[in-house]
């Protein structure tokens, strides 16, 4: 049964374009296939490359089937030379590029354990969007060779890890996995398909620009806290 809590549902208001489109923004850390993901989703056969990890964030739209999906890239959230401040600064654009707000983030990872660097690109993820962030979460593993290597299942490898299998069971036990040498669109279809289970179990609402607002101002009050009680000391 899903965790989540009904008040953080409640649905915007209703508009058509909005409806009819599919909203994603990729999350992650650096060199773990966030933007070939990206790739992937929008062309599985590999003809298209909209995707660059060198000019994040970005916002590409395609009509897949009879639905319009935007997806926009993110950059790494470590490991790379530039400081946390311009990170959220572009993370909280990636709202705006989506318009309405995002149905999904999807946490792009290797199927590797959940190391320090993937906790802190969590917490740079919560303290920009809040705890409810984890609502709206499903993790996108990328390498799927790997378990066939090692003869594994997916569950199998989850439980393998507790940090992983912590890190999921918060996402609710949302996650897909993807094989990116694979130009087989069904897992893009299946995926899309997950993503729109999620959507509707959460009565079709999404993350928006009001609940930015909300996290950006629990955060000041929470630093202002902090900084009361080192005056305190």
């Amino acid at each position: 049964m899903s965790t989540e809590e009904a008040p953080l549902f409640e649905k915007p208001p209703s508009d058509k374009e909005s409806e009819s489109e599919l909203r994603i923004v990729l999350l992650g850390v650096v060199e773990e296939g966030k933007s070939s993901s990206g790739n992937m989703i929008l062309s599985p056969s590999g003809e298209e490359k909209p995707f660059s990890t060198k000019c994040p964030p970005s916002a590409v739209s395609k009509t897949i089937g009879r639905q319009r999906v935007v997806v926009v890239d993110t950059p790494g959230l470590s490991g790379i030379e530039i400081s946390e401040e311009k990170v959220v600064e572009d993370l909280k654009k990636s709202i705006s590029l989506t318009k309405y707000g995002p149905h999904v983030f999807l946490f792009v990872m290797r199927l590797n354990k959940f190391t320090k660097d993937h906790q802190d690109a969590v917490e740079i993820i919560e303290r920009t969007f809040g705890k409810n962030i984890m609502a709206y979460t499903m993790v996108l593993f990328t390498d799927e060779n790997k378990l066939k290597n090692q003869k594994m299942s997916i569950e199998q490898f989850i439980d393998t890890n507790s940090r992983l299998r912590d890190f999921i069971i918060r996402c609710n036990w949302r996650y897909h996995v993807f094989n990116l040498t694979d130009k087989n669109p069904d897992q893009v279809t299946d995926l899309l398909k997950k993503i729109t289970h999620m959507i509707e179990m959460r009565r079709g609402t999404y993350y928006t620009t009001e609940m930015l607002q909300e996290a950006e101002t629990a955060l000041k009050q929470q630093q202002k806290q902090q900084q009361q009680q080192v005056l305190e000391v």
